[in-house]
């Protein structure tokens, strides 16, 4: 059996491109255990299943309506109008028409929800509510779920045990905000779906760079840049990793970035067209057209340069503590598994120095450009939205850390740290849980009225964006307590809330134990937004609705789930027992003798053994 722990007869068939043309490979970017394809379809049947049973009782809201509308348009009308006026700043196309703000790639994914939906209401007009619900929610529930197999699969690639691997895409699809976000129709899923396949086939450029993995590379990015054309600076830092790690050979460095030009170019052009076709121009992608004035067109167009004077905007390296280490936005406390990512960092790094720059590279312009923003955590969101699409990338040094707490020849150190993974998982479950019972925008409104009534109504005059009398979700005047004020931490709101809702305690009574009571006597009158407040799960409203239906979805759907998610595991044990198993040798057909084994040739006299032998 081979130090790596394989059986031979599995890294026999691995040894082809285990080393790149250029230098030798500091990981193998091939999987490190063996893995049946139904695992994956198992691994997904698991996923998909128990966020269709978990899904949102909540029709497209905010960003989400314009989307839907525009995936509905395609569909059936055969164009790319919108009926909603998202934001309300926003002004007609160059026909006279109205359309949607979000880039094309993000209502695309829609349109077969969107047909399924109509087509399911002309069959059965009475159902079409409930029906709504899922296929409103299905394209970001079917990404969701194959971020996490994108995710098993990278693990798988670096060199990850299997356990360790399935962990934390257990990890990453039930304890992180990926759960959160694959409830609704937003782009979050498509924009964590893209990263994680676009940084993938980074990896696999810089091990093996030739015309393939160019290709498939530049296809990434092309997919990428349509999910959110922000991306474009990671499409840049991607492009000076590879010109460092190819250093050596600049031809392979040449076909690479040349081939992946080429590939991303079709994609490229779908998007200006698109830019074209509502706005009269290649260039404008409509946020400078809704937002004059802010930041926030710079953060969803092409770079996002130098912000003009007098334009509201925040220090990039305050938004990037605020992303990562605010009260009230911290990216640790809406996604706590990435606790272990970041204990694991250190021995990550020291093993795999040129992935951390990879990260690096390709993450950090990002968050930057977004940094500069008011609302640099996504303004009305569960935690900070704008670093859901590197959960995945960020999450990985937290299966190599699971792998030495598993290996760890110690009992009681092995057992402690078991504890402490089970502890940190079992706490991002229970918060993801709280991020799925209630719609987020119910508590932020909530937060925001009380806000008012008790430390005053803001003067929002200067934020040069704001309509007289309406809330502004990207100014500070209305974020900066989600932000940055302890005591409205959206968390603890949601616990809040869910001991109250289900209850039906009125606004009095719920406001009694508000969180902002630690700090204040104050009765603060939340009548208005409280009222609309409820659990999210779509079984609450229909079960009484549609009984049969109901009670039918509501018993196969988990059961379909934990099915796939048992067989999932078999594929592990399987994989688990092959890593171990030692080969057995081969045996002879009966008659024959066994053969002397070979003797290796040996170099003449005098000449060294070169490198390779």
């Amino acid at each position: 059996m081979p130090a790596s722990g394989l059986p031979t007869r599995f890294t026999k068939s691995l040894a082809g491109d285990a080393q790149s043309a250029i230098m030798p490979a500091a990981l193998p970017m091939t999987p490190s255990f063996p893995f049946r394809a139904r695992g994956s379809l198992w691994l997904f049947g698991a996923v998909a299943f128990l966020y269709l049973f978990s899904t949102s009782r909540e029709r497209p809201w905010g960003d989400a309506t314009p989307i839907w509308e525009v995936a509905d348009s395609i569909a059936h009308s055969h164009n790319f109008h919108a009926k909603t006026r998202w934001p309300t700043t926003l002004p007609n196309g160059k026909d006279g028409n109205l359309y949607g703000l979000a880039p094309l790639f993000q209502c695309v994914v829609h349109v077969p929800g969107a047909y399924l939906q109509r087509t399911i209401a002309k069959i059965f007009p009475a159902y079409w509510q409930i029906t709504w619900r899922f296929t409103s929610h299905l394209a970001p529930t079917l990404l969701g779920t194959l971020s996490c197999l994108l995710f098993f699969g990278l693990c798988r690639r670096l060199g990850a045990r299997p356990i360790p691997a399935a962990v934390c895409t257990v990890a990453l699809a039930f304890a992180t905000s990926v759960w959160v976000y694959s409830r609704y129709p937003y782009s979050e899923t498509l924009q964590l779906v893209c990263f994680t396949g676009f940084f993938a086939k980074l990896l696999d450029a810089r091990e093996r760079p030739d015309w393939r993995q160019a290709a498939l590379l530049g296809m990434w990015a092309g997919l990428l840049v349509n999910a959110k054309p922000v991306f474009v600076v990671s499409g840049l830092g991607a492009g000076l990793f590879l010109a460092w790690e190819l250093r050596g050979n600049w031809r392979a460095l040449l076909l690479v970035t040349l081939v992946s030009l080429a590939a991303a170019l079709p994609f490229g052009a779908i998007y200006l067209w698109y830019n074209h076709l509502r706005w009269g121009s290649i260039y404008f992608t409509g946020y400078g057209l809704a937002f004059a004035g802010t930041t926030i067109g710079a953060a969803s167009g092409v770079g996002g340069g130098a912000v003009p004077v007098g334009v509201p905007h925040e220090t990039p390296l305050l938004g990037l503590w605020g992303m990562f280490m605010s009260p009230g936005k911290s990216i640790f406390l809406y996604s706590p598994p990435l606790f272990l990512a970041l204990l694991g960092l250190p021995r990550f790094f020291r093993r795999f120095r040129h992935i951390v720059l990879a990260m690096v590279l390709t993450i950090l312009p990002c968050l930057y450009v977004h940094a500069q923003m008011i609302s640099w955590a996504g303004d009305f969101a569960w935690g900070p939205r704008y670093l859901t699409f590197a959960l995945a990338v960020l999450l990985l040094p937290a299966a190599f850390l699971v792998e030495d707490v598993l290996a760890n020849a110690s009992r009681l150190r092995h057992w402690l740290g078991v504890a402490a993974v089970s502890a940190v998982l079992l706490f991002g479950g229970f918060v993801t849980y709280l991020g799925n019972a209630i719609y987020w925008d119910h508590y932020i409104r909530i937060e925001t009225e009380a806000v008012q009534a008790w430390l005053g109504v803001p003067n929002n005059t200067g934020d040069g964006i704001s309509i007289p009398g309406a809330p502004c979700p990207v100014c500070f005047e209305t974020i900066y307590s989600l932000q940055w004020v302890p005591v409205f931490n959206h968390i603890v709101g949601n616990y809040w809330l869910l001991t109250h809702l289900p209850k039906n305690d009125s606004w009095a009574v719920a406001e009694n134990d508000a969180p902002w009571r630690r700090y204040t006597n104050l009765h603060l009158n939340i009548q208005l937004n409280y009222a609309r407040a409820r659990v999210d799960w779509w079984f609450v409203d229909y079960r009484h609705v549609f009984p049969i239906l109901a009670w039918t979805l509501i018993i196969v759907l988990p059961t379909l789930s934990v099915v796939f998610l048992l067989l999932f595991l078999l594929e592990i044990r399987r994989a688990v027992r092959l890593v171990r198993a030692p080969e057995a040798p081969a045996q002879p057909p009966e008659g024959e003798a066994l053969s002397a084994p070979e003797t290796p040739a040996q170099p003449p006299a005098g000449e060294a053994l070169s490198a390779s032998t």
